[in-house]
């Protein structure tokens, strides 16, 4: 009886184990959105459904695992933010009617924050994804602003003019100035090796950058020299 119990216990640890060995292997990915395909499913019918607000999805590491957090409706009163691991198995819960936290000490204990895939044309105002963004595959060549439409002119190296990932991040800081300062990094993910050149203008609604009180910002933007004054 001992023996057959010693078994069973062997198996199910050999069995947590092999699990843990798979996930450890679905996270070796170079781009989680296309061949997580869990992941690719939940992008896709954020950007198919109609009702969808402003979706963002992000990855961490968290309790040494790589992690993703997705969120159907930024900003929404009653929106839940899920964080799965790379099984595509939920391990926090947060926000919904209910006001869930399941993971306490994610906010602490989470790092290397990154920006994934979003919906919206707007930046992202995150300390943690700004100090992540890297800005050295392009170069910038021109800038306008017409009211609250900021475009950017790019030129880059590559295989085709598109990119996995393209965000305007600020650093969640209005430095004192006069007028204020907000500081900016573009990002213009691309993990293509050709040598093709291509040119680029990105456009984003920046209104959420405004400040209240506040009618008149300079905008610094990483690789590019000068300041950008911003009315509102």
């Amino acid at each position: 009886m001992r023996t057959v119990l010693k078994l069973i216990c062997f198996a199910l640890i050999l069995g947590a184990c092999n699990k843990d060995e798979e996930i450890k292997e679905t996270c070796l990915v170079d781009n989680p959105l296309e061949e997580l395909f869990w992941l690719k499913q939940i992008k896709t019918g954020l950007e198919q459904s109609a009702a969808a607000g402003k979706a963002e999805i992000y990855e961490y590491t968290y309790k040494q695992q790589r992690v993703f957090s997705v969120n159907s409706c930024v900003g929404c009163s009653d929106s839940k933010t899920d964080v799965y691991n790379c099984g595509g198995n939920i391990m926090c819960e947060f926000g919904g009617i209910a006001g869930l936290n399941t993971c306490p000490d994610f906010d602490s204990q989470a790092t290397n924050k990154k920006l994934l895939w979003k919906n919206h044309d707007q930046p992202i105002i995150d300390k943690d994804v700004y100090d992540n963004t890297t800005t050295d595959n392009y170069s910038i060549t021109n800038i306008e602003l017409n009211d609250d439409t900021l475009k950017i002119s790019i030129s880059f190296s590559g295989c085709s003019p598109d990119s996995d990932r393209i965000y305007l991040v600020d650093s969640e800081s209005v430095l004192e100035s006069t007028p204020p300062q907000r500081l900016l990094k573009l990002e213009f993910f691309k993990e293509e090796s050709c040598l093709a050149a291509f040119n680029r203008i990105l456009e984003f609604n920046i209104n959420n950058l405004q400040v209240s009180s506040i009618n008149e910002l300079n905008l610094s933007i990483e690789g590019w020299n000068n300041n950008i004054t911003y009315q509102y």
